[in-house]
């Protein structure tokens, strides 16, 4: 016969609020186990003589709540083996905020047969005393689970067992970043208890109460919350009939330039390695995606959960060596098995052209994509003898087309399509490349004139061969690091 461990809920204070059916399961064992004894209840129970055993001994010896878990469980499971019915006690209700009832269903139900004996939880005070009802929204979190987490401003915030103040300032910090500083909150303590309190208190504030393991910490809907859902709230609002003209007058083709221009002041943020900038510049291009999402919205195309469902599905679905069983040793495997998967969807969809790139790319861009397709399929140099010869031909051939006055054009096209091979084929962006490139230009340049007007210069009345001897100055300079 299998044994039986039964899980009671003490409830959030004291034996008062200990349900009848759980009083007479405790009067009736011979011995109860208690996560700890420094709850309400196990006090008023052990005071009317009931035997309760606590694992406070483990708290006391472990580093980590991990440890102390899994002591539990161990100890739990011998008692299992030694008897047929074994009693454990936990805070409020079994199922809420209580790991170790979660590590129970992982690892003892499948030995022994498992029953939960239901009782009022924390939260269930929390509701009387705030006069909370749970249907305007609730989220309970882990002190230690705030990094993550994703508000929307709708919903009550509920976080348990912030037990002393390291913890609370913690909190607060992890708060700060997604509520106002002083959005207001709820310090509650020992409810349901003789010294039940409640105080209410700016955020920036929090961490000044008094704290111990029968404290939460509750914040109220709040509109200013930090999130993904306060953005597209804002743009509903700019498109509105109250919102902004300009914005309602806005289409998916009227804000193409805007999409490219927020792409290039992101770029040039990175290339400055302005992270400050660079933060504020991702937020314009954030702010153009959810722009057009509002749009499409608008004529019932399809809304913004549909693109973050679009490209979360296919984040997971072309990574099979992080989500699934495949592997993927090296940056090249996952390219190789990102083409794989892109070229069966494509297959699926139906989509036959073989150059399907966006047609508006920087032709920089557009050529070396369009190479790198051909070379998939086996269309490429078998060596950097091969690109490095056709630039030399294709600028034989341009130099004949200046002589004879005819096909400039296209030959200065071929050499520019032959040397962004060549750069593929050295396994550099030439796009980047090139951009390095107008930066030492323009560096050089302005020192150049900076040169020439410490000489009491100006600059736009010197001759070429002038401005030459500077801009040899400046490249001196710039490759010596030192100032002549």
């Amino acid at each position: 016969m299998t044994s039986c461990l039964h899980v009671i809920g003490l409830g959030p204070a004291g034996l008062d609020q200990l349900t009848v059916g759980n009083y007479r399961r405790i009067q009736s064992a011979t011995k109860i186990f208690a996560r700890t004894a420094q709850h309400p209840c196990i006090q008023d129970l052990m005071a009317e003589g009931i035997s309760v055993e606590s694992f406070d001994e483990i708290y006391a010896a472990e580093t980590s709540f991990e440890a102390v878990y899994e002591k539990i469980i161990e100890q739990l499971r011998k008692e299992l083996k030694n008897n047929s019915e074994v009693f454990y006690a936990v805070p409020g209700h079994p199922m809420v905020a209580e790991k170790t009832v979660q590590l129970i269903g992982e690892k003892l139900t499948q030995e022994y047969d498992v029953i939960i004996h239901p009782a009022m939880s924390f939260v269930d005070e929390i509701f009387r005393v705030l006069n909370l009802d749970p249907i305007e929204g609730v989220i309970i979190r882990n002190y230690d689970a705030l990094k993550e987490i994703a508000l929307t401003g709708q919903e009550w915030l509920v976080i348990p067992q912030v037990y002393n103040k390291l913890i609370a300032s913690e909190v607060k910090l992890d708060l700060m970043n997604i509520y106002p500083d002083d959005a207001w909150v709820y310090v509650v303590q020992a409810l349901g208890t003789a010294g039940e309190q409640v105080d209410k208190l700016p955020l920036y504030e929090m961490d000044h109460e008094k704290f111990d393991h029968l404290t939460t910490v509750v914040l109220q809907p709040n509109s200013d919350v930090i999130s993904f859902n306060k953005l597209t709230k804002v743009m509903k609002t700019l498109r509105s009939e109250g919102g902004c003209a300009w914005d309602r007058e806005q289409t998916h083709d009227t804000l193409k330039k805007y999409l490219i221009e927020e792409s290039y002041e992101v770029l040039d943020a990175i290339d400055k390695q302005d992270m400050y900038n660079l933060c504020e510049e991702l937020g314009d291009l954030l702010l153009q995606v959810v722009f057009h999402a509002q749009i499409a919205s608008e004529s019932g195309v399809f809304e913004i959960r549909d693109v973050l469902r679009e490209v979360i599905q296919k984040m997971i679905r072309r990574h099979p060596h992080v989500f699934g069983e495949e592997k993927a040793e090296t940056a090249d495997d996952v390219i190789l098995t990102w083409d794989r998967i892109k070229s069966i969807e494509k297959e699926d969809n139906q989509r036959l052209d073989f150059f399907n790139d966006p047609k508006g790319l920087p032709a920089l861009m557009w050529a070396s994509s369009t190479q790198h397709r051909v070379a998939k399929v086996g269309f490429d140099w078998s060596d950097l003898e091969g690109p490095w010869s056709k630039v030399q031909e294709e600028l034989q051939e341009l130099e004949s087309a200046l002589a004879e006055g005819i096909g400039i054009r296209e030959e200065l096209g071929d050499l520019l399509f032959s040397i962004v091979n060549l750069s593929r084929y050295l396994k550099f962006d030439t796009e980047e490349v090139l951009r390095d490139t107008i930066h030492k230009f323009q560096s050089r340049f302005l020192k150049m004139v900076e040169l020439s007007r410490e000489k009491g210069l100006i600059f736009e009345r010197l001759s070429l061969d002038e401005m030459d001897t500077f801009w040899e100055k400046a490249k001196s300079q710039e490759k010596s690091g030192n100032e002549v």
